[in-house]
């Protein structure tokens, strides 16, 4: 335990307002830069200033083994290394050779090279040796033999280090590994740190978050693992003002009257690094090393030092039970930083900005646990965070999961206290035109761990900037918590995003959790609802959920999405190769076909397993997800390519891929068009049947003619065009082709019948198979509707639900599944004008044979440039079968007929649609004016 403490007035004074503060644990800037609404999972910081400081932090320098920036003489590509092997690969030559990097700073720096070995005890030779080459003079400026003991164990990844000197700025080195043939032996990555980096690293990051929580005013350039975002990158993006500091240095005097003084933390035991954020958090000061105190305290900076936690502690056990029995009270319990003390930089700018406590604790140590837990205990149920990362993956979000903590990845995030500064206008597009359903095989590919901030900021910025991105359909999957953490960046996804990118929420919702580890059902409801309320507000229309690496999902957990996330199409699951399964009625789920693919030709061996058996007399649904940090976004493209022979194969986002499952399982495929949806067994009155199940059932030789669903009398119905779909089977479909069933909406305010539809056997597809059958109908204000089905005592007749919908079906008229003969995309819509066309179709397709047997009301959303000078014909509207080629329906629109010039206009279309179609909507132009279609909507 830690006695006798050195603290400066300044802190004192700080503890004193944090411990009197009728607001727990905000941060003293609050009300200066950061906010935190109730509801809100983490803060926002104010606007950004119009010129960002931006400090280059960048200590390591590193080259992925597999990568295009080194060279090889021997071994082969191994997933994400480079693997030599004896009596495969040629001996006696460089593994890894190069990058001829020319940034690596001049003086004392420190290469190295993280290598696996598979045996360790055969005997003490010579495995490789590893060198820095100044290829610019043709020096050799270090060199080491490493032999196989010299791992200490067998199979994982060892870091081996050299030091060298580096004589010339600017000059070209290597980093080498030569293999003598004498062992199995992989190659990850090799690098250079520059030594005492990492010191300075600390001191500007907690300055930048001391400085960024009033308003943020710097940005640092510190990708220190894979240097892929590029320096400017976002700032230019985003639009952000940016200069470079020349001197970071410059920095400490310029904001000089922000900064009360110095935190010392301990070389000795690193853990006090994470101490000594929480307290200069909370008494507005810096964490500063051991090896720069003296520079700090003299002139021309003169810092005082708050606190020095040199020789207070003997075990990262005492520094943990410290903060928590000093400064747990006084800070927020919304969110707890976990960093390992080895990351100087990075996140550790958010921690201080936001006066989170930061630790390091690992659960699978009893005595750390225990002290973690103590820290859980404190937090909200349901809505707590914890950001950063765990010492093991599985074990950590496990220990979080069972006090309904979520996990926020993102250790490595570096500009996050920026970034939370951006607009939260969030422009999400919608779910384009899905195609129409057929016996196909749809395959879904997906990009995984978006759910990471510092993924999301680093190496998917190089994936999401690939030149020919769009190529193909990809969901890539991003966290819903970007909304407070990183808004402008989903903003710019979205906008800059093709019509083939889907973003997706990652695991599992608006954290990594294991939702089956929540004991509490309450809670686990709860978090589910404000995960739907972030996914929804970000566009992410499907959730991966996690439940350890190969988990399904548990009945409870699928219920509470089905319910308490109705805006969602559809869940994946990480146990690969799992059925659907619709939770709920309502919400499709699946596990993966594939987790983890990390090469083109697994990619196409996954696919190439799940489509094998396939009759096709059904689709086939195939969801393939990749590991970003092995696949680039070429080889999905290669991979997609490789089935471009098979037309029974259609690749699809992932929004659309549920959306055709919702359609083969007789599910809404827009929830958001959702109205009301009723369970025939318990909504309704019965005259005759009876409950089967989950099902209202007659048949005919214990039941009588009659109405079988009556009621339920809701007046809560909106005003206008709606829907109401009635899920039913039938028990043969051959035969006398009576009229099985009549089904309507009443009007039980007036008496009126609404809509009707007399139901035949032969429309339906197969015996003892769900299908629905619908009715367009509008609703008078306030009316009290009865959804009614008169069974006619001809054949045994079941319905599952009834649902009333908005619509059943939109298309945008620019979107890819309709057809165009002429214009171009204008806007939101597809316009035609005399100017540049002639007369032709400018809208037809998408040729869709699965419309609902049904009274249908087709809206086309059109407008004209001038409605007054004369009355010609613009257009000609219609719904054509492609089937028998013959018009169902059509009208012909007069100038005259819209209301007003330039804006849009519904026209409706109505008929009884029958079995067999194939439909088109169609937009014909007479070549008179301009005309724009916004989009075609289905009741």
């Amino acid at each position: 335990m830690k006695w006798n403490k050195k603290v400066g007035s300044a802190f004192l004074a700080a503890v004193i307002l944090a411990a009197t503060s009728p607001i727990l644990g905000l941060p003293k800037a609050e009300a200066a830069g950061l906010s935190w609404p109730a509801g809100q999972i983490l803060p926002s910081f104010s606007a950004p200033a119009s010129t960002l400081d931006v400090m280059n932090l960048v200590g390591e320098y590193r080259y992925e083994a597999e990568g295009t920036q080194v060279g090889h003489g021997t071994g082969h590509l191994d997933g994400n290394g480079w693997l030599a092997q004896t009596s495969i690969d040629a001996p006696n030559q460089h593994m890894v050779y190069g990058p001829y990097a020319t940034d690596i700073p001049a003086g004392a720096n420190q290469a190295y090279f993280d290598m696996i070995v598979d045996n360790n005890t055969a005997n003490n030779d010579v495995i490789v040796t590893v060198d820095v080459r100044d290829s610019t003079s043709g020096q050799t400026l270090a060199t080491r033999d490493i032999t196989r003991q010299q791992w200490t164990q067998a199979g994982s990844y060892q870091r081996f280090t050299l030091n060298y000197t580096n004589p010339v700025a600017g000059h070209s080195l290597e980093f080498r590994v030569y293999w003598y043939g004498r062992a199995y032996t992989k190659v990850d990555a090799v690098g250079s740190i520059q030594q005492g980096k990492s010191d300075e690293a600390v001191l500007f990051t907690t300055l930048k978050g001391l400085v960024n929580k009033t308003q943020p005013r710097i940005y640092s350039y510190d990708d220190n693992v894979r240097n892929e975002d590029g320096k400017d990158k976002w700032l230019n993006d985003l639009g952000m003002g940016h200069v470079d500091v020349a001197d970071n240095w410059s920095l400490i005097t310029k904001y000089a009257s922000e900064i009360s003084g110095i935190v010392v933390y301990d070389d000795a035991l690193p853990d006090t690094v994470n101490l000594a954020t929480t307290i200069a958090s909370q008494s507005g000061g810096i964490v500063a090393p051991p090896s720069l105190v003296s520079k700090l305290t003299s002139a021309p900076y003169n810092l005082p030092i708050l606190d020095d936690l040199r020789g207070d502690f003997t075990t990262k056990l005492q520094v943990y039970q410290y903060l928590h029995d000093h400064y747990w009270s006084s800070v927020t319990h919304r969110l707890l930083i976990g960093l390992n003390p080895g990351i100087k930089g990075a996140l550790r700018d958010y921690a201080l900005a936001t006066g989170a406590a930061v630790v390091w604790l690992d659960p699978s140590v009893p005595a750390e646990k225990t002290l973690l837990q103590s820290f859980f205990s404190d937090m909200p149920y349901g809505s707590g965070v914890y950001m950063g990362w765990w010492p093991d993956e599985a074990i950590g979000v496990q220990a979080a999961s069972e006090y309904g903590i979520s996990t926020v990845a993102s250790d490595w995030s570096s500009n996050l206290t920026v970034f939370g500064g951006t607009s939260r206008t969030v422009n999400v597009k919608p779910v384009p035109n899905k195609p129409a359903l057929q016996n196909k095989i749809y395959v879904s590919l997906i990009m995984s761990d978006g759910d990471n901030l510092q993924y999301m900021e680093h190496r998917f910025k190089k994936l999401w900037d690939s030149p020919n991105r769009g190529a193909v359909p990809l969901g890539w999957t991003v966290s819903p918590a970007m909304l407070d953490a990183m808004p402008g960046v989903l903003n710019y996804l979205y906008n800059s995003a093709t019509p083939n990118d889907a973003l997706i929420s990652g695991p599992s919702g608006i954290g990594y959790t294991y939702p089956n580890s929540w004991a509490n059902q309450t809670y686990l409801n709860s978090f589910v609802a404000l995960s739907n309320d972030y996914m929804n507000r970000a566009g992410l229309k499907v959730a991966t959920i996690w439940n350890t690496i190969t988990g399904g999902i548990n009945a409870n957990v699928g219920a509470s999405f089905a319910q308490y996330a109705p805006s969602l199409l559809g869940l994946t699951g990480q146990n690969a190769g799992s059925p659907i399964t619709i939770y709920g009625n309502s919400q499709p789920t699946q596990g993966l076909s594939a987790t983890y693919c990390y090469s083109q030709a697994t990619i196409i061996s996954e696919i190439n397993n799940a489509i094998a058996g396939w009759d096709g007399t059904a689709p086939r649904f195939v969801s393939i997800q990749s590991n970003p940090w092995d696949v680039t976004y070429q080889m999905i493209v290669n991979a997609v390519n490789n089935f471009s022979s098979n037309s029974n194969i259609v690749f699809v986002r992932p929004d659309t891929y549920f959306q055709l499952m919702r359609e083969n399982n007789q599910l809404p495929t827009d929830p958001s068009a959702v109205v009301k949806q009723y369970e025939a067994e318990t909504a309704f009155t019965h005259a005759t049947g009876a409950a089967s199940g989950s099902d209202w059932s007659a048949n005919v030789s214990a039941h009588n003619a009659g109405y079988m669903l009556s009621g339920n009398y809701d007046n809560s119905i909106p005003t206008g065009r709606n829907t109401a779909t009635f899920k039913m089977k039938i028990d043969t479909n051959t035969g006398t082709n009576d009229n099985v069933v009549t089904l309507d909406v009443r009007d039980n305010t007036t008496g009126q019948t609404l809509a009707s539809v007399d139901v035949y056997r032969n429309q339906f597809k197969k015996n003892n198979a769900y299908q629905d059958f619908s009715l367009s109908f509008n609703n008078p204000a306030g009316s009290s509707l009865e959804f009614r089905a008169y069974y006619r005592d001809k054949a045994t007749i079941s319905i599952d639900k009834v649902t009333v919908t908005k619509r059943i079906g939109k298309y945008e008229a620019e979107g890819s599944v309709v057809g165009h003969s002429l214009g171009r995309v204008s806007g939101d819509g597809w316009q035609a004008t005399p100017s540049l066309d002639g007369t032709g179709h400018m809208m037809y397709g998408p040729y869709d044979t699965n419309v609902p047997v049904g009274n249908r009301t087709i809206t086309y959303r059109l407008k004209v440039d001038n409605n007054t000078s004369d009355n010609a014909n613009v257009a000609i509207i219609d719904v054509w079968d492609a089937a028998s080629n013959t018009v169902v329906t059509q009208a012909t629109l007069t100038r005259q007929q819209f209301t007003s010039a330039n804006q849009y206009q519904d026209f409706n279309l109505s008929f009884n649609q029958t079995l067999g179609r194939n439909l088109e909507f169609r937009v014909w132009y007479a070549d008179t004016a301009t005309v724009t279609v916004d989009n075609i909507t289905i009741n």
